[in-house]
């Protein structure tokens, strides 16, 4: 991915198992750029970029299921970064629109909200988790479905 960086690593730890959900492929695209964008950034001086997909069976007491989520099977992507991390504070309000931490001059602020968007328009949620000092890692889930795409008109 060239928009990371020289001083970025990409790592992929992608799962074989076909998989299926709803989606629009160039929303899920924006969702991928946004959280690798986003990462880039927490990682002023370089770092590890992880980006793992996953099948995730959640059952009543797991977190994605905390998040909101009914119990089911769902697609995961999850991307880490070894940046600076997300103080407590802001890790409640990062998916609220036109918030930043960044410089107004280089970002709306609309960049994880769109992606926060896109996957509960998709059915899906979002978990974060974050340490100062240690970086970020945003894991999206989308339900699985068995049936048929059909295109968007």
């Amino acid at each position: 991915m060239r928009l990371l960086g020289e001083d970025v690593r990409l790592e992929t730890d992608l799962t074989d198992e076909p998989t299926r959900f709803l989606g629009d492929p160039t929303q899920i695209e924006q969702v991928v750029m946004n959280l690798a964008i986003n990462a880039r950034d927490a990682m002023p001086h370089g770092g590890r970029l992880t980006m793992a997909t996953d099948i995730v069976v959640a059952h009543a007491d797991e977190p994605v299921v905390r998040a909101g989520l009914d119990p089911g099977t769902y697609a995961s992507l999850e991307v880490s970064d070894t940046g600076i991390g997300i103080d407590p504070e802001n890790l409640q309000r990062i998916f609220e629109p036109f918030f930043t931490t960044k410089d107004h001059l280089k970002s709306t602020g609309l960049g994880l909200s769109t992606v926060y968007g896109i996957v509960k328009q998709s059915g899906g949620g979002v978990w974060v988790s974050s340490e100062l000092g240690e970086g970020s890692t945003f894991t999206v889930y989308f339900p699985i479905t068995n049936g048929e795409a059909t295109p968007n008109p």
